[in-house]
């Protein structure tokens, strides 16, 4: 039975519902499938030949590396001065260098949006892990703390956020939006740059279940 519920405002003013034990999203009462799940249906699996065990500790191992990412994000913005500390490796690198090195500077971080069809249905929602600026340019960034970047998969999934991100009001002018990875593994640090598709890329994921 799922009794435990997170509930979200957006800045367009609707209401988001989500249940952290089942990773479920809810809009007036409608399920709505992740973003994660909508690339599954269309890429399939990467993960699929991996050991469930391998598969389980990598998961919490970048869950972790990314919670401390944004609770420190979070606690420097209220105290810019405040000394950091690192349970991490990964969070080390970014916060010693990969910021420095690329200019980085957090706006917000871990914002759940939806994502719209064209008919303003409400079709998925998720999560973005950061916008920021990078050199000075409006950036949506994803976190990575796997070994190699799936780049068509990541691409996909930031296109994604980038148009819910603009749906759900946190960006007013998508064109204007720069993507990337920030690649964070071991002892790598890099941002990544990521292409912005057009509007025919997202159809197959909009009408996904209308086919």
């Amino acid at each position: 039975m799922i009794t435990e519920k997170e509930t979200f405002l957006l800045p367009t003013g609707v209401s988001v519902d989500f249940y952290p034990e089942t990773h479920q999203y809810f809009v007036d009462d409608k399920e709505l499938p992740s973003i994660t799940t909508l690339l599954s249906k269309v890429y399939g699996n990467p993960y699929a030949n991996v050991n469930p065990e391998v598969l389980k500790r990598a998961a919490d191992y970048g869950t972790a590396v990314h919670n401390e990412l944004q609770e420190l994000i979070e606690m420097r913005k209220e105290s810019p001065d405040i000394p950091l500390s690192f349970s991490y490796q990964e969070t080390s690198n970014y916060f010693t260098f990969v910021e420095e090195i690329y200019k980085i500077k957090p706006i917000l971080t871990e914002k759940v949006i939806v994502l719209y069809d064209d008919n303003h249905i409400p079709v998925s929602a998720g999560r973005f892990d950061l916008l920021c600026t990078v050199n000075n340019e409006l950036t949506l960034a994803d976190f990575k703390t796997t070994s190699t970047i799936h780049r068509q998969l990541v691409t996909a999934q930031l296109n994604l956020y980038a148009r819910g991100a603009v749906q759900s009001g946190y960006i007013s002018d998508q064109e204007k939006l720069k993507l990337g990875v920030i690649h964070l593994a071991g002892e790598k640090g890099r941002f990544i740059p990521v292409a912005s598709l057009g509007e025919s890329f997202y159809s197959k994921f909009l009408n996904i279940d209308k086919n």
